[in-house]
């Protein structure tokens, strides 16, 4: 049976869009049959999109992410890439087989918790509840780590046996260790004589940079010449306020330097310039920056929670993210020891290189074949 994959359309490659485009990849380096689907947009949609444009509402995108009509073929595999495309089982009770591929449900667990919920508006919280209580339709489910896998076991009591977990994956032919060229230290001010403590991700609460700013003030108390770089667009207005301000209440504003999104090669180029990568994250389903960050050869501090033990295994430092005394501590140390930081290094690599996409491709292909021989 042929293989069809409903993807979304992105303005620029996210995580998500990564996983489609590498299952994508590799189908064709083996030679697997497969189509590719994207949302379309009901007449409805479209009008509604032309209406409200110009008041800064982008509905086009917005049910490219939650789908509500699609034109899948009947004798396919479905495969939907994210688990927010679930929405389109309420509007399409008849698709069958489907698979889902969920890579969280934390803004679902995060609904209720003010300071940390995805929400701005009710349409989100309403759409995006109604995807995850559609999971219960698929015929199976693949999750990013087993931590995904036990999350949608315990909060959505979905049947264990209909979950395969499937570690994400990463290109491991462009993430790896690089010299960083004279002209990229030029173009971003890169000082010699500077320690560089890189981070990418956003700045959500759940993110925790609150408490990395704190750890790395006191750093900069003993090691004047560290400086931290944030690389990543702004989730939520808000969000990016409140970060900005408490750099300026820690007196950061000459230490914290703060990139918007970077394409892929600089991207690389800063994870090979970095001392040291750190990642002090609440809740993750996956955590792929941490992973990219150690196939670049770049010592890792972590947060031990959720699903990133998972990623990092023994190759990282794994710290308490509630814990701004440790974090300081794990990055100081990291900064003045060699040593340490060629041992992570080492370690790095060899976990990473554990994470390929045709890995997790092959495995991905063992489930279509389970659901195929159940048809």
């Amino acid at each position: 049976m042929q293989v069809e994959l409903l993807v979304g359309q992105y303005d620029h490659m996210i995580g998500l869009a990564w996983y489609a485009a590498s299952l994508e990849d590799y189908f064709s380096r083996m030679g697997i049959d497969y189509l590719v689907t994207q949302p379309d947009y009901p007449l409805a949609v479209r009008a509604a999109h032309s209406i409200l444009r110009p008041f800064g509402y982008n509905l086009k995108a917005f049910f490219t992410l939650f789908p509500v009509s699609a034109p899948l073929h009947a004798r396919t595999i479905k495969h939907f890439t994210t688990q927010q495309m679930a929405s389109l089982l309420s509007f399409r009770k008849d698709l069958h087989p489907v698979l889902i591929t969920v890579h969280d449900i934390i803004p679902y667990m995060m609904r209720d918790d003010p300071e940390q919920t995805d929400y701005r508006r009710f349409i989100d919280r309403w759409v995006d509840n109604l995807a995850v209580k559609n999971l219960h339709l698929a015929d199976r489910i693949i999750t990013v780590s087993n931590y995904t896998r036990l999350m949608l076991i315990e909060k959505l009591n979905i049947a264990p046996e209909k979950i395969q977990a499937i570690l994400h994956g990463i290109d491991l032919e462009a993430f790896k260790p690089v010299a960083v060229s004279d002209e990229f230290r030029a173009t971003y001010h890169i000082d010699p004589l500077c320690q560089y403590v890189l981070y990418v991700g956003s700045e959500l609460p759940r993110k925790n940079l609150g408490r990395l700013l704190e750890a790395f003030a006191i750093v900069k108390r003993n090691n004047p010449n560290a400086r931290l770089i944030k690389i990543g667009s702004p989730s939520q207005r808000r969000y990016f306020q409140k970060l900005k301000e408490q750099i300026r209440k820690l007196n950061l504003q000459d230490e914290v330097i703060i990139l918007d999104h970077v394409s892929r090669s600089d991207l690389i180029s800063f994870y090979n310039l970095a001392n040291v990568f750190v990642f002090p994250s609440l809740y993750e389903g996956f955590g792929i920056p941490p992973l990219e960050a150690m196939a670049c050869g770049t010592p890792v501090i972590c947060s031990n929670s959720t699903s990133l033990p998972e990623v990092v295994g023994d190759a990282a430092i794994s710290i308490d993210p509630l814990d701004i005394t440790s974090w300081a501590n794990a990055i100081s140390e990291i900064l003045s020891n060699e040593e340490l930081r060629h041992n992570l290094r080492v370690k790095s690599q060899t976990r990473a290189n554990q994470f390929s996409w045709e890995r997790m491709t092959l495995e991905t292909l063992a489930v279509y074949q389970e659901v195929a021989d159940t048809i």
